[in-house]
């Protein structure tokens, strides 16, 4: 885990930044790689003239959004938060804009700073596909709403994730506090509203997967005590696809009112 150290000389700001993730390989810089970080910290860089470091609350995955995002910007140069804004989206892809600013205390940390994370996934549960729903998971056959909402209540809660985090991940507990999973229908556009302290690896994606297979009928509901107990990813359903998750917004904490 990273010191919480202020560094001195520098200047610290946190931002709020919402994007469309489609085209980038996730938050975090790779190699080689179109990400959300390189290209903030990149226009961050021709704003302030001098190269900065970014951490996010959400390291959001390939092909993920966000419309809440929040992150912490350091760099030795100081500016004025409205203008940096302004100077940001002007240099900032059309997918990606900062919509607030604000001088932030000396050691934030966007990502062990927050108190909770709001995610959502969006499916559209109608037989035929539409164009004007590109990021919504398209299920032709008709979901039971009545199942997936009576499986929500075996997994909510503080317990032991592991059944539902994907491999690769570099957490250590896989306890999370899941305070709640809401399920929505509007005319076919069924919304997943999750709310929790933290989030494994892939775990939004991997619950959204078994749900859905308890609404198909693939899955019973009673059956996710006995894969939240058997902590094996395999027992669970299938992980659902990155273009319908949406990283609605972070839990203030230390950073106080986001809104």
């Amino acid at each position: 885990m990273p010191s919480h150290r202020a560094e001195v000389g520098l200047n610290h700001y946190l931002l709020i930044i919402e994007y469309d993730g489609s085209r980038y390989a996730g938050w975090q810089k790779q190699p080689g790689m179109i990400t959300i970080q390189s290209e903030l910290e990149k226009a961050a860089a021709v704003v302030l003239g001098k190269p900065v470091k970014s951490t996010a609350a959400g390291r959001t995955d390939k092909g993920v959004h966000a419309r809440g995002q929040v992150v912490t910007l350091s760099a030795p140069a100081n500016y004025p938060p409205k203008r940096f804004l302004l100077a940001l989206n002007s240099l900032l892809p059309k997918d990606i804009a900062v919509t607030g600013v604000r001088k932030a205390n000396a050691g934030s940390n966007a990502r062990f700073d927050a108190s909770g994370k709001i995610y959502r996934y969006y499916i559209w549960n109608k037989t035929c596909r539409s164009v004007w729903r590109k990021d919504r998971w398209h299920i032709a056959r008709p979901l039971d709403l009545g199942l997936m909402k009576s499986a929500v209540q075996f997994i909510v809660g503080k317990h032991d994730f592991r059944a539902f985090e994907a491999r690769g991940s570099t957490q250590c507990s896989k306890i999370c506090n899941l305070e709640r999973i809401k399920i929505t229908n509007h005319g076919g556009e069924i919304t997943l509203t999750f709310a929790a302290d933290r989030f494994l690896y892939k775990m939004v994606r991997n619950i959204t997967g078994t749900l859905v297979d308890v609404g198909l009928g693939r899955i019973a509901p009673d059956a996710l005590i006995g894969i939240l107990d058997g902590k094996n990813r395999r027992h669970a359903g299938r992980t659902a696809p990155s273009h319908g998750l949406f990283l609605e917004k972070i839990e203030g904490g230390k950073f106080g009112d986001l809104s």
